[in-house]
């Protein structure tokens, strides 16, 4: 009996709770969108224990007159006149062994773009690759009711600490203010794992460029392998036989994919007598490179006749140590690039590139968000768009 007393009680008061809050929040008090009192100050003002408070926010948030997400101060939703609020619904799963996709109702119509906003002398004057992809991911969100919001990692890519460091701030950042969801590049891939799996938790998250072990979330990016051994291809079309691949010691999928890719080419059946040459860039730009000296100072002949780089940004640097080596692009070694943001090489010739289509990744972007909103039970996605080879002045056939 003394149990059932005190439940009845218990119940009695978080029933008397949960009237004061709705009235509040309906008549303005609580203004829609904005956090309740927190539950130390709401227990102190209304006289009882923090269970109550507890109880009282569940209901209204299965009600829809708060939503609640966990560590998190309610945040009042004011019913539109004459309709009641929806209910706060939990996240659905298709598989059991998933982690819950992110809510569907969300307090905010801003979706992140969390991404360096790059730039640079030698980049196009059509816009940065972010620029484009915002542009694109905004263009397609604005025809659903959506906002896209650029939250810049900086003026230059820092240090894997200094770049965990900012990606963490702006996660938090979505976090706290509730946005409706985010599209993020991680640059920092290595960090923050379980801070990105929240976010993935609680807003509808699509990953652009790489992957992230371990993070249930939309992906899209672009076919590497398929581009990088069509370059390759090409080169080995002109004649080149000797083609040194330029990559990065990273993981990350977009590095790895883009090394199969030229393994592919030159491993295949289609040329023979074709050198497999692999170098590996320095952490550092300006950092000695023996192993890339000591390949392109052997004489004509015997080095190779074409660099083949993972990115505009490496063909860039390649050229100039070429050119200290006393050698010219394109009448020694051919080079090609990667994303085809960088349309001249510092010598003024034209870079060939395998090109990104940026907008089209924002797009594909926003649809898989928009598809998230929508379905937030549907199976995680992921979307590799073709690339497309842009010819220029810096590759050719061998000179010998």
């Amino acid at each position: 009996m003394i149990t059932r007393t005190k439940r009845s009680a218990s119940s009695s008061l978080s029933e008397r709770v949960a009237d004061t809050l709705r009235e509040r929040i309906r008549s303005g008090q609580y203004a829609d969108g904005e956090r309740l009192p927190a539950e130390r100050i709401l227990t102190d003002e209304l006289d009882v224990d923090r269970r109550v408070v507890r109880a009282a926010v569940s209901r209204l948030a299965k009600e829809g007159f708060v939503f609640h997400r966990p560590n998190c101060r309610p945040i009042a939703r004011a019913p539109v006149a004459g309709l009641a609020p929806a209910a706060e619904t939990s996240p659905r799963s298709a598989h059991t062994n998933e982690t819950p996709s992110a809510e569907v109702q969300s307090l905010s119509k801003f979706v992140a773009l969390v991404m360096w906003h790059g730039g640079g002398p030698l980049e196009s004057s059509g816009g940065t690759s972010q620029q484009r992809i915002f542009w694109g991911m905004n263009q397609a969100l604005g025809q659903a009711g959506y906002h896209g919001a650029f939250l810049d990692l900086g003026e230059q890519i820092g240090s894997l600490h200094e770049n965990a460091e900012r990606e963490a701030a702006h996660l938090q950042y979505i976090l706290d203010n509730h946005f409706g969801g985010v599209v993020f590049y991680a640059y920092a891939y290595q960090s923050n794992r379980e801070l990105v799996q929240k976010v993935a938790r609680q807003v509808p998250m699509v990953l652009i460029d790489r992957t992230l072990t371990g993070v249930q979330a939309d992906f899209v990016g672009v076919n590497n392998r398929e581009g990088m051994a069509d370059a390759a291809a090409r080169l080995l079309a002109l004649g080149h036989r000797r083609i040194a691949y330029l990559t990065q010691s990273e993981s990350i999928n977009a590095v790895q994919d883009r090394l199969q890719g030229y393994l592919q080419a030159v491993r295949g059946r289609e040329f023979s007598g074709v050198e497999e040459i692999v170098i590996t860039t320095p952490a550092v730009a300006r950092e000695r490179w023996p192993v890339f000296e000591m390949v392109f100072r052997q004489p004509a002949g015997e080095r190779p006749t074409a660099a083949l780089c993972f990115s505009d940004y490496e063909a860039v640097r390649v050229t100039r140590r070429l050119e200290q080596l006393g050698l010219s692009v394109p009448e020694d070694v051919s080079v090609i690039g990667f994303d085809d943001i960088v349309h001249n090489l510092p010598n003024g010739v034209g870079l060939s590139s395998v090109a990104q289509p940026f907008e089209e990744l924002g797009r594909t972007a926003a649809g898989l968000f928009l598809r998230r909103v929508k379905d937030p039970s549907a199976v995680h996605s992921h979307i590799e768009l073709p690339t497309t080879f842009v010819v220029r002045d810096s590759s050719g056939a061998p000179s010998e």
